[in-house]
């Protein structure tokens, strides 16, 4: 019954009109009580009786509360409470029972809606979803409700609408604003054979789109489930905090016990009994917790759990992949050369068809080679991925493969010609690709990325916050690594790395100092064991694989790295926050105790005292949503 708010991924609707009347209610029918005991024209018992009401009203759901905690075995603060109500009716103190009842049952409405604002991401972000949309057949346009959208349906999107689903448009041009998705504030220009997201809000522009993912699938529904998965995840600081928990009430009662025995008052015994809850305590970690997800999901970063967010804290190395996180993720192929005996065209055509299915960024620059050289593609078949090394499918019954040097067996396999070519390439930093048709290398793509303008920024940022090690982690050639660890900050660098060489990288520096909290950040099916294997594992959210994001712990929807520094800074604010209120909510009930046991304290004035501790805590937590506000991500 108290202190409710502090059980993360529970949404009871605490501070409802239900729930005020019903307090309310006994509120008023325990102060009309009051003065007709007092009347000399109504017989007392009258009065007594209103009152008693008013202890079933509030009382009893607490007193509940505390045996369904019995039942099941879990002791929490709602029995300190029922003892102090029950003792107070036993003997006779039926008005302090009301009042007492009434406050706590009040103090926890209290202790939700000054928290509930930690909640409002979820809830920010159901309201956007669209409940219909607009299907364009043939030259009809019919709305419908987003449950009877399918995959492939063509929708029309109206200016100032929502986009109801994962797609892509197929027809108009518009301004979307994705802030809800990707906490990037600027509208972001749409056109054919760009991507939406569920929950954008289309601005100025008529356009069609082709659904793609609907509903939970959608972007949107998997950051509602991210964020709702979060809250439930239990992080280590609210163990802590459990396991300490269970020593208070028995310890309460013995100190209750003594202060009845010592001065004989029973009054100074209910009086620590009620502010001996540990509510203040129970809070510290959890709402500072969930205040801290939604803080983060409000700026696009997605937590899979409080856990993640204070393992952010401790961050002190960093590990990046270069492909997409580090670089912009969009490369282009600046040059096709072909082996002797073939065309151009051929060679990219072929590239083409094995890459046509494939997700990853040097994939996307293969394809759109091919469509600007004008060039015909068709899906190769039986496809087959060795990671870290590239894809082989096969093409009018050829067996096709694009991938590294290494895939062919080395450069020892490559004609004299394609050698001298795969060096300037390498030298100029650029990534190299080897077409084999029927195992025979027939050509090379030379594929250059930029690095993200905001990555010499995140990694200064992350210099000054004492992150001692930062390198780069990939698959990449020696001089293509080499180039863009000097050109962001000159930072380590390991290169030609396969996926197993990525875990094996984290393990070693791992052993190397036992201390370390390793954060990596990747977006490929090749990060997938680093991200599962390292303290904090960051996918970037937009463009990383459905694997990557499954694997990681935290996702960058608009894949801002420069978010890095602002997950470390939240964390640390959180951890600080945690200890606070931790420390205060120990302190409040050791004062509060002795000055109960003292006789400083009424029960009356314990219930009010106890109620201000924990919304004192409450407030602290949320106070970390509002000190990041103006905070700058990187």
């Amino acid at each position: 019954m108290i202190g409710r708010f502090s059980k993360l991924g529970t949404y009871k609707e605490l501070f409802d009109l239900k729930a005020i009347l019903r307090v309310a209610l006994g509120g008023m029918m325990a102060l009309v009580g009051f003065f007709l005991t007092g009347s000399e024209n109504i017989p007392g018992f009258f009065g007594q009786a209103l009152i008693l009401a008013a202890v079933c009203i509030n009382g009893l759901p607490i007193i509940w509360g505390a045996v369904e905690g019995i039942r099941r075995k879990k002791i929490n603060v709602d029995e300190l409470v029922s003892l102090a109500i029950i003792a107070s009716v036993l003997s006779g103190e039926f008005l302090g029972a009301a009042v007492v009842s009434f406050v706590m049952v009040l103090g926890a409405l209290v202790e939700e809606a000054t928290g509930e604002s930690a909640r409002q991401a979820i809830r920010s972000l159901k309201k956007i979803t669209p409940k219909f949309a607009t299907i364009i057949s043939g030259d009809n346009e019919k709305e419908r409700p987003i449950s009877e959208i399918r995959i492939g349906d063509i929708l029309l999107v109206k200016p100032g609408e929502r986009v109801p689903v994962d797609g892509t448009v197929v027809g108009g041009m518009t301004s979307v604003d994705e802030s809800s998705i990707t906490g990037e504030p600027i509208p972001v220009e749409k056109g054919v054979d760009d991507p939406v997201y569920a929950g954008g809000l289309n601005q100025n522009g008529l356009v069609k789109v082709r659904a793609n993912k609907i509903g939970e699938d959608s972007t949107l529904g998997r950051v509602i489930q991210l964020v709702s998965q979060a809250e439930a995840h239990q992080p280590e600081s609210v163990g802590l905090i459990d396991r300490y928990a269970k020593w208070f009430t028995p310890a309460i009662i013995v100190c209750a016990g003594l202060a009845w025995a010592v001065t004989g008052e029973l009054d100074r015994a209910i009086t620590v009994l009620i502010v001996g809850c540990p509510c203040a305590l129970i809070l510290a970690a959890p709402t500072a917790i969930i205040a801290a997800i939604s803080r983060a999901a409000n700026s696009g970063v997605l937590a899979l759990g409080g856990r993640y967010i204070e393992e952010a804290a401790a961050v002190n190395v960093g590990l990046v992949d270069k492909t997409g996180t580090l670089t912009e993720g969009n490369p282009r192929v600046d040059e096709v050369i072909p082996a002797d005996g073939f065309e151009g065209n051929f060679v990219l055509e072929q590239a083409a068809c094995v890459e046509k299915n494939s997700t990853h960024p040097l994939a996307r620059a293969v394809l759109k080679a091919a469509y600007y050289g004008k060039v015909a593609v068709q899906a190769a078949e039986n496809l087959m991925t060795t990671i870290g090394l590239g894809v082989k499918g096969c093409v009018a019954g050829c067996t096709v493969g694009v991938g590294s040097v290494h895939m062919g067996g080395g450069e020892f396999f490559l004609p004299s010609p394609l050698k001298k070519s795969l060096k300037t390439i390498m030298e100029r930093g650029a990534t190299p690709l080897v077409v084999y048709h029927d195992n025979t290398p027939i050509g090379l793509l030379s594929v250059s990325d930029h690095v993200r303008p905001d990555a010499y920024g995140t990694i200064r940022h992350l210099k000054a916050l004492q992150v001692k090690r930062i390198g780069v982690l990939s698959g990449d050639h020696t001089q293509s690594v080499e180039r863009v660890a000097k050109t962001v900050g000159s930072i380590e660098s390991w290169d030609n790395l396969k996926p197993q060489d990525k875990l094996d990288i984290i393990e070693e520096l791992r052993k190397s100092d036992p201390n370390s909290k390793i954060m990596f950040v990747g977006d490929g099916i090749n990060d997938a064991p680093a991200l599962a294997a390292a303290d904090v594992g960051i996918a970037m959210g937009a463009k990383g694989t459905e694997v990557a994001l499954e694997t990681a712990d935290v996702a960058l929807m608009n894949d801002d790295i420069g978010k890095l520094p602002f997950l470390i800074k939240l964390g640390r604010r959180t951890v600080s926050t945690i200890k606070w209120n931790i420390v205060f909510g120990l302190a409040f009930n050791a004062i509060a105790v002795l000055a109960s046991g003292s006789g400083l304290l009424t029960p009356i004035m314990g219930a009010v005292v106890h109620n201000i501790g924990s919304v004192i805590v409450v407030l602290s937590s949320a106070s970390i949503a509002f000190s990041q506000k103006n905070e700058q991500s990187a």
